[in-house]
């Protein structure tokens, strides 16, 4: 399972990279939850 997960800044949109502070909550939460559920599939965890 840790085979290799690893954070690119390069693989992520430019949206993603705007400082948390000037989003909303529920925009870190939507980002953070899309992140992590791209991860998942990516490793075939789901």
């Amino acid at each position: 399972m840790n085979k290799r997960i690893t954070t690119k800044e390069s693989e992520e949109p430019a949206e993603k990279r705007v400082p948390a502070s000037k989003k909303t909550n529920t925009e870190i939460s939507n980002s953070f939850l899309q992140r992590i559920i791209s991860l998942l599939k990516k490793e075939e965890l789901i």
